[in-house]
């Protein structure tokens, strides 16, 4: 999209250096969320509970990007001329997978500002379903 008409229609600002600001954000909630995953797992096979932790402040952040990435996502899908039967199944995995983690992220801050140190098992079992669907929304989203 040239320059100009971008500036024109004031869609300078979901690009950077020409490159869609979407594509620099979606990497942030993939891999926080399958290492969220993995340091829960790993802390329930250990027996170590503080990696519980560090998977709950990399769940909180992962949520974050999700949600930047899924709305930049759906202001690209509108101005790019993409397959729409494409994008939607992209955007249905994304959407699914934002609205998953940022439960998952605000069950495990609420039980966080209650003090309750004892974590869950079905937090692992929503985590790991989040990162399922983070990974097809990765694998749609890459054929685009």
């Amino acid at each position: 999209m040239p320059a100009l008409f971008r500036a024109a229609c004031g869609l300078k600002r979901m690009f950077l250096f020409d490159i869609p600001v979407h594509k620099f954000i979606i990497h942030f909630p993939i891999a926080l969320t399958i290492i969220a995953a993995i340091y829960d797992s790993w802390a329930l096979y250990a027996r170590r509970p503080e990696l519980h932790r560090t998977s709950y402040g990399l769940t909180l952040w992962a949520a974050l990007a999700a949600l930047a990435a899924a709305g930049t996502g759906l202001q690209l899908a509108e101005i790019v001329r993409i397959d729409k039967a494409a994008v939607t199944g992209h955007a249905g995995f994304a959407i699914l997978a934002t609205i998953l983690l940022t439960a998952v992220a605000g069950l495990r801050y609420s039980a966080q500002a209650q003090e309750k140190k004892e974590y869950k098992v079905w937090w692992l079992v929503l985590q790991a379903a989040a990162a399922a669907l983070i990974v097809a929304t990765a694998v749609t989203g890459h054929r685009l």
